[in-house]
C-alpha cells in the first residue's frame, strides 16, 4: 500500500508550516514537550505491555511535564526576555537608547546642513 503523492505533499506542508511557528524558545519547549508526550502516551495505550510498565510510563510522561513546567518557570522568573527572543532579535539586537541618540545625532551631522539647523528655511503651507 503506497501513500499518495497529494497526501505525502500534504503532511510536508503540515511539518513546514509547525517548523516555522516555531519562532521563539516557548514555542520549542511547547512543541518538543507535545512530540514526547503524544510518543510516550501512543507507545503506552498501543503497546502490549504489562500493567506495571505502562504506570511507570505513566509517571514517566508526568515527570518530564514537571520538568519542563521547572525549567520554563525558572526561565520565567530569572530572565523572561529569552523565552520571547526570535530569530529577529538574536540576528539584530537593539540599541542602548544612549547609542540610539548617538547614532541619530551623528545621522543628523552628517546629513543636515548647518545653515539648516540655524535658521530654519521658509518651508510653504
Amino acid at each position: 500500500m503506497s501513500v499518495s503523492p497529494a497526501k505525502n505533499a500534504k503532511s510536508a506542508g503540515v511539518r513546514v508550516g509547525i517548523t516555522r511557528a516555531i519562532s521563539t524558545p516557548l514555542g520549542f519547549y511547547v512543541l518538543s514537550l507535545l512530540i514526547v508526550e503524544a510518543t510516550l502516551g501512543l507507545v503506552l495505550t498501543a503497546s502490549k505491555l504489562s500493567e506495571e510498565h505502562v504506570w511507570s510510563g505513566f509517571f514517566v510522561v508526568i515527570g518530564l511535564f514537571l520538568v519542563v513546567f521547572a525549567v520554563v518557570t525558572g526561565l520565567v522568573i530569572w530572565s523572561p526576555r529569552n523565552l520571547l527572543y526570535g530569530k529577529e532579535e538574536h540576528s539584530n539586537p537593539a540599541l542602548a537608547p544612549s547609542a540610539l541618540q548617538d547614532a541619530i545625532e551623528d545621522t543628523i551631522a552628517a546629513k543636515v546642513k548647518t545653515e539648516c539647523l540655524k535658521n530654519p528655511p521658509n518651508l510653504p503651507g
